[in-house]
């Protein structure tokens, strides 16, 4: 492989295609670490949690393999095919990696055919979705659009009783001359909801018992409304016979209304909580981030290399704060009853201020049979200033060299071992609803990594990874004054695998295994804090089958296991939440009518109903779902 197409594997992609009917992120997978494709998602990590971290509250988003800076709580799914989680030897491709991992989402970039596909989705629960995807050639290799057309209702079964939710995203790509392509996009959701549940909130001291978050009750006076916009141009061409570029600008906004949130703190065994509203004024977010690079490729016989020179940056803005909160006493989580709309006062809002600029050049040498080393520089240069009315303006100003190398060793034709060390700037998440200084961001703040595994590939489909990794960041998380802040340092060492196998038969089996190994260092003599933190699963195992044999014509079946481990609940790691497996089982059916590919999916989550809790790293705790379905229709016309 040239070293131009290893540098940039994740940056030049070809035309995503509208067939909608095939949609399988099991045969998608090229491991177990995580894959999204349209409204399926397998893998040990999420786009939420890599390794123990967040890697998209870390700005670890990549749009095409560029850099991307989002706003808001989420990216517009609809405009991209599928996501990847990058780790280990597949962050390899990336001149420039990040510590906490690699989000790449990949465009829904329009192709040269004429295609339509429509789905129907009913399910988890009430929920229902229906998705109209459409690509056309406009000027025959040259210009083609492609649309996404998105509703739903009662998707966001988590969090509020009633829910729509409505995604408008329209793509275009443009090519010029044979070498180059631009891909223009824009995508706007806009989600409305009624009736929030309350979000429940362990304090750390105490065990939280079960419940159903479906069967909390909720006010009627509550909602939440938010609206995303996501936009760009991602484009990538060719400058002779050496020379290569790649460039993307991109601008994320996010609104929101005022939102009531009622919260659940400080449960103690007996369900017995503090029940607060937090009512949020009318907020926004907005941010523009870009990306530039250009790479010099050289070969001779065994030997090639590559220079990439890289640009990229970001500008924040960002309203937080003004809440206004109630105190509607100490409640029974199971009977917390109702309350009348309390009257508000908000404050004035605050404003968060993020520059950010990275220059950086990244040298990368290949030999065909022995391996390869990747250097890079990225020079960085961070400004932060909170502006709070009343209070003295407050600053940051960092400049940080981050040094990153990489080496790949072939010990033989289907083996090689990899290692990596990675310096990153990254940022932390921001305050939870539980902390008085709700919303707030902290400074980004270094971190590092360093990883290394072997790769076996025995034969063409089965793939075996085994690595070890230790990342170090700041930590940040509520303390005992229930502010915000920093508390001191986390380390997650850890083993990961992956196996994955597709057999001429019609079986595809992707399982993956990661141990973890958390632990915090306090540096404030005064904070009594747990060395093994809350949130992290220490052991995670995901497998996955998908089944279609040439003799059952028509018809496939899959399954989806997963296992939690015990894991912590309080901070002195007296109190853990038990094991927790589920199970998913699917069937499928393949069809033509009129000519056209369809597709029914019957999708069972959570087969044998178990129950169980998850929490996350600031304390929010979250029930499985109980036993659900889902049915996807989906035609390609």
């Amino acid at each position: 492989m040239r070293p131009a197409s290893v540098i940039t594997a994740a940056l030049m992609t070809g035309p995503a295609i509208a067939q909608r009917a095939q949609d399988n992120a099991v045969t998608a997978a090229g491991d177990a670490f995580g894959v999204t494709v349209g409204a399926q998602t397998i893998g040990l990590y999420s786009t939420t949690d890599v390794r123990g971290f967040n890697p998209g509250q870390a700005q670890n988003l990549r749009i095409d393999g560029l850099y991307y800076d989002q706003q808001g709580p989420f990216t517009t799914p609809f405009l991209f095919s599928r996501s990847d989680i990058r780790v280990g030897v597949a962050a390899q491709s990336y001149s420039f990696p990040s510590p906490t991992g690699i989000v790449d989402y990949k465009l829904r970039t329009p192709g040269d055919d004429p295609l339509t596909s429509l789905v129907f989705m009913r399910g988890p629960l009430d929920a229902v979705s229906f998705e109209v995807d459409a690509q056309e050639p406009l000027v025959p290799k040259v210009l083609s659009a492609g649309a996404v057309l998105v509703h739903q209702t009662d998707w966001d079964y988590n969090y509020g009783r009633t829910s729509t939710q409505d995604s408008y995203n329209l793509l275009l790509r443009i090519r010029p001359d044979d070498g180059t392509e631009i891909v223009p996009f824009v995508g706007y959701t806009h989600q409305g909801e009624h009736q929030e549940f309350p979000l429940v909130y362990a304090d750390g001291l105490h065990g939280v018992p079960q419940f159903d978050q479906q069967h909390l009750q909720t006010q009627q006076w509550t909602s939440f409304g938010a609206s995303q916009f996501s936009g760009g141009v991602a484009a990538h061409g060719a400058l002779g016979i050496h020379w290569l570029w790649v460039a993307g600008v991109f601008r994320s906004v996010a609104q929101t209304p005022p939102n009531s949130g009622p919260l659940l703190l400080n449960p103690d065994a007996a369900g017995l909580a503090d029940h607060l509203v937090d009512t949020a004024p009318a907020q926004r977010a907005g941010s523009y981030s870009g990306d530039f690079r250009i790479t010099r490729t050289a070969s001779g016989g065994t030997h090639e290399h590559a220079l990439t020179l890289d640009l990229r940056g970001r500008d924040v803005k960002r309203e937080f704060g003004g809440d206004a909160i109630t105190d509607l006493g100490r409640v029974s989580i199971y009977q917390i009853g109702s309350f009348p709309a309390p009257s508000l006062v908000f404050t004035p809002l605050s404003l968060d201020r993020v520059r950010q600029v990275g220059i950086g050049a990244s040298y990368n040498e290949r030999w065909t049979g022995l391996g390869s080393l990747n250097v890079g520089l990225l020079q960085t240069w961070y400004r932060r200033s909170v502006v709070t009315p009343g209070v003295s303006a407050e600053a940051q100003d960092t400049a940080k060299l981050l040094p990153n190398v990489s080496i790949n060793v072939d010990l033989a034709k289907n083996t090689n071992v990899y290692a990596s060390y990675v310096r990153g700037l990254e940022d932390s998440p921001t305050a939870p609803n539980s902390a008085v200084n709700r919303g707030e961001s902290v400074p980004a703040t270094p971190t590092w990594q360093i990883d290394g595994g072997v790769r076996v590939s025995p034969m063409s489909k089965l793939q075996f990874l085994l690595g070890a990794f230790e990342v170090r960041k700041t930590y940040y998380n509520v303390a005992a004054d229930a502010v915000y802040r920093q508390i001191g340092t986390i380390s997650s060492r850890g083993i990961e695998g992956s196996v994955s196998y597709a057999s001429e038969g019609g079986l595809t089996v992707v399982a993956g295994l990661v141990a973890l190994h958390p632990e915090v260092t306090s540096h404030q003599s005064s904070e009594t804090v747990s060395r093994v933190p809350v949130g992290p699963v220490p052991r995670t195992i995901n497998v996955n089958v998908d089944y279609a044999p040439r003799v059952w014509g028509r018809w496939a079946a899959g399954l989806q296991w997963t296992y939690l481990s015990r894991r912590t609940l309080t901070n002195d790691s007296e109190v853990q939440l038990p094991v927790l497996s589920t199970l998913g089982l699917n069937v499928r059916y393949r069809l033509t009518l009129f000519n056209r590919a369809c597709s029914a999916r019957l999708d069972v989550a959570n087969v044998t109903d178990e129950r169980g809790l998850t929490v996350s790293s600031v304390y929010q705790v979250l029930p499985e779902l109980r036993r659900n379905y889902l049915l996807t229709l989906a035609a390609d016309i």
